[in-house]
């Protein structure tokens, strides 16, 4: 049976999340993609205080033999562990809970306020609803209508 990408993420998931666990880790995201240099699965770990390279080759090593075991993706890809770094990108729900207080940079889909930019520090999130707090005005934004958003350093 050849599982799609979303069904080989989730499959990832079940199996690297006991590994990842069991090392302090938590999972922040995973990916698989077919890029120039061919299929690519990426699994981004965090940790309080941050993710060491010896963190990643653990999971890494446990998690090839798991997969090797597992034969979930039945063509070549290469497996990639690492930190998601300081300017992650948010994808879910819980990546902005974890960054309140963080200078945020997005875009939606919809205009707030006439615009489809912000920048800002992420104030609050309750339910799906993102406050994000800018120079002279705080903006509420729906999670659904972002399309994309990614932590800036803030200097």
């Amino acid at each position: 049976m050849v599982l799609k990408e979303q069904e080989i993420v989730e499959r990832v998931e079940e199996i690297a999340t006991p590994v990842v666990e069991g090392e302090g880790l938590s999972i922040y995201d995973i990916e698989f993609k077919r890029e120039s240099e061919g299929w690519v699965l990426r699994v981004f770990l965090s940790k309080e205080g941050g993710v060491s390279i010896d963190d990643c080759v653990k999971v890494s090593r446990q998690l090839n033999v798991l997969l090797d075991i597992e034969d979930i993706i039945n063509h070549p890809y290469n497996l990639e562990v690492s930190s998601p770094g300081l300017t992650r990108t948010l994808k879910k729900l819980r990546h902005f809970e974890k960054s309140l207080n963080s200078v945020v940079k997005l875009k939606t889909k919809e205009p707030v306020d006439g615009e489809r930019l912000f920048k800002g520090v992420i104030a609050k999130v309750e339910g799906d609803l993102i406050t994000i707090k800018m120079d002279k005005k705080d903006v509420d934004i729906v999670f659904d209508n972002i399309i994309s958003a990614k932590l800036e350093i803030d200097i």
